[in-house]
């Protein structure tokens, strides 16, 4: 059988369903035609759909080595090569496309977006610059470029940009949303009455709607109109659970998994390998999302020592790679039954590999992804040199803030006030135990305490991280992209006496209120 009639039986298989069949076949391809780059991304899908992580990414790594240079082809290479949490080998995988070339704003859209998710911002930029060279009316160009000036905390021509998507596209809601996000609305100034009167437009039960909603809501807030601010909120969180619904089974077994998996013992075999020589020494920030870990990253950043690694998925990808297993989020309970087959000296080892030259030749590189709360007896398994930053924050202000955070495909528990009070219960239980079995190893910072006394609670902090003291890191006057969900909060200064921004919807949130009563106190350590 030729290679045109083994593709199209492969891609037959495939539409049905039929996985291994369509891997088969795609490798019948691969043996006459080594070089078929399609055939190792159509095969790397099909070997993620039958749950081959690694054999996965080796598909999509022989792809790369191919040198691909269709438009389709090097789109589908970039797409695998950031699934795979693979920044180094996308950039690689850029370097050889020949982007510059590249015609279509839609291609170079879409490559700006992963090249941003991996922190290469300024080439994220340059990206989007030649998609409006290439067609100035293409919205999904305006609204990254927006987002991504937003990131760098240029938010006068971040508005610009994101007004020109709406003038082409009305109804582009992440727009909106963005927009609502960079600075207070006034009542001079805001976007209430445009938006309301768009939604009727917008599909309901769309991912749209729910954008436009929490856009609504968000500059509703702004101007104290809390009874039409909480309507959008409530419809936001309704629409959105339903699009992305928390499976509470799967988080109790997890939760509990790990508990009894990564016990004192299990901690302290990675003592084993302690004295090996590293690159540099990781520092992960962690704790519940908007609990000010985006502040603390942001300050240490400052350090000359110090280089700002932001949020990814690093750790979260090996540890993957070596439970050979996909999952969304940071982890699930399959990963976790798993867990106790990984080899971790191996494990940290592959991690400082892949992130040294994001460490830039500093002594220390952040970790910042707050959701690696549930990996740190993994971590501290495979990396025992590393240090690790707990950001502590009242229960109901951190709660109430993933409440009314939009947080595409990740964090499904923030949607509903128990299944959020759950979470946060079952996020304190899990750092009380992290806190037994490897005491010392994690140092509590509390937000509040760090925004009142940036300088005392710092030194503590580098101190903690074995750095020496350096007063740049204790001001945000730095410049850099900040590519986060509080990125418009890290410019101008450390906000002071922030007010509690839940108050005013009291009388709607007695389920998160009364889920969170057993941990109301924010100054204990959980």
């Amino acid at each position: 059988m030729n290679v045109a009639s083994l593709w199209q039986r492969a891609e037959t298989y495939a539409k049905q369903g039929q996985w291994a069949a369509a891997l088969g076949a795609y490798d019948s391809v691969l043996d006459q035609d080594p070089g078929h780059v399609m055939a190792m991304l159509r095969a790397s899908r099909m070997a993620l759909s039958l749950g081959r992580y690694r054999n996965a990414r080796d598909y999509a790594v022989r792809a790369l080595a191919a040198r691909p240079q269709s438009d389709e082809a090097v789109l589908n290479l970039a797409r695998a090569l950031r699934l795979f949490n693979e920044p180094a080998l996308l950039m690689e995988c850029l370097a050889q496309s020949r982007w510059p070339e590249r015609k279509s704003a839609a291609w170079l859209t879409e490559v700006a977006m992963l090249v941003s998710t991996s922190g290469e911002n300024e080439l994220a930029m340059q990206l989007l610059d030649l998609a409006v060279q290439r067609d100035a009316r293409h919205a999904p160009a305006r609204y990254f470029r927006g987002v991504v000036h937003m990131f760098f905390g240029q938010m006068d021509e971040a508005e610009h940009e994101l007004e020109q998507c709406i003038a082409i596209l009305p109804t582009y809601a992440q727009a909106h949303w963005v927009l609502s996000r960079l600075r207070k609305a006034t009542p001079e100034d805001n976007h209430v009455a445009r938006m309301k009167a768009l939604i009727p437009r917008v599909p309901a039960g769309s991912e749209s709607r729910v954008y436009l909603a929490y856009a609504v809501h968000n500059e509703s807030h702004d101007l104290g109109a809390f009874d039409d601010s909480w309507q959008a909120l409530d419809h936001a969180c309704r629409t959105k659970r339903q699009l992305t619904p928390h499976h509470r089974p799967d988080a109790r077994r997890m939760f509990e998994g790990l508990m009894r998996l990564c016990d004192a013992d299990f901690v302290r075999a990675g003592q084993a390998h302690a004295a090996e020589a590293t690159p540099y020494r990781p520092v992960f920030v962690v704790g519940m999302h908007r609990s000010g870990s985006t502040l603390l990253e942001q300050l240490l950043g400052g350090h000359p020592d110090v280089t700002d690694g932001g949020e990814t998925y690093s750790f979260a990808s090996q540890m993957r790679y070596f439970a050979d297993h996909r999952n969304k989020g940071v982890l699930d309970a399959e990963l976790v039954r798993r867990a106790d087959q990984v080899d971790y000296a191996a494990l940290g080892r592959r991690f400082l590999e892949h992130t040294a030259g994001r460490a830039k030749g500093r002594a220390v590189l952040t970790e910042k992804l707050p959701s690696n709360f549930l990996n740190l007896g993994f971590i501290a398994r495979a990396l025992p040199h590393a240090r690790i930053l707990h950001m502590v924050r009242d229960p109901v202000d951190t709660c109430f803030s993933n409440l009314r955070t939009m947080f595409s495909d990740v964090n499904t528990f923030s949607y509903d006030q128990r299944e959020l009070a759950e979470w946060y219960g079952q996020y304190r239980a899990l750092m009380a135990h992290w806190h037994a079995v490897m005491p010392g190893r994690i140092l509590d910072v509390h937000y509040d305490a760090l925004v009142a006394d940036p300088e005392g609670v710092m030194r503590q902090v580098l101190d903690f991280c074995g750095l020496p003291w350096d007063a740049a890191a204790t001001t945000l006057d730095r410049p850099g992209a900040v590519a986060t969900a509080s990125s418009p909060q890290m410019r101008g200064g450390i906000i002071k006496n922030r007010t509690a921004a839940w108050a005013p919807y009291a009388d709607k949130l007695g389920p998160l209120l009364e889920g969170l009563a057993p941990w109301r106190d924010p100054l204990s350590s959980p």
